[in-house]
């Protein structure tokens, strides 16, 4: 469901816009007032040229205090996190991936269902400490290759799986 369809009926709530400017609290003021909307950050946005996300809206919608919609939309979880957005930004105060990982946060927090993709990349992470085990190439000549082949250093791994599992779950459940 697009964030379009989610406001059209959409109800400010102030508080949670409070709360998602608290857990930015890098800042002294509300991010969300530093945007003028010149949708720099969009026009870089990895995202956007493929998905429906567009940056300076999200901000645009929290500025306006729609969070549950914003929270409720499969949107927030397109983000590539290539922190483009907040490169381009001129005010250099607002950067939309914040927003959308407080967001995230909130969803996660209150129980929402995370998208399989996501889940699966935690799990793989969490069990070899990758999102994927490495992969062989194949070469046009349909010779398979490894890394080592190629002369490329071996993908390190975190040595104690156990504390490592451990601090990612920590953070996994920390505040932005």
């Amino acid at each position: 469901m697009s964030i379009v369809d989610l406001t059209s009926m959409g109800e400010s709530q102030a508080e949670l816009r409070e709360e998602i400017n608290d857990r930015l609290s890098r800042l002294q003021d509300e991010v969300s007032d530093y945007c003028f909307q010149c949708a720099k950050c969009t026009s870089g946005c990895e995202a956007h040229k493929l998905l429906e996300l567009e940056p300076h809206k999200v901000v645009a919608l929290l500025k306006r205090g729609l969070i549950d919609e914003l929270v409720n939309s499969d949107v927030i979880w397109t983000c590539m996190s290539c922190f483009k957005c907040r490169e381009r930004c001129p005010q250099k105060k607002v950067a939309p991936v914040d927003i959308l990982f407080a967001l995230k946060n909130m969803a996660v927090a209150s129980g929402k269902q995370i998208p399989g993709k996501y889940t699966g990349m935690l799990q793989s992470i969490l069990s070899i400490g990758l999102i994927q085990e490495t992969q062989s190439v194949i070469t046009r000549d349909n010779k398979t290759n490894k890394r080592e082949d190629l002369g490329l250093p071996a993908i390190s791994k975190p040595v104690d799986a156990a504390k490592f599992q451990m601090v990612l779950s920590k953070l996994a459940v920390e505040k932005v």
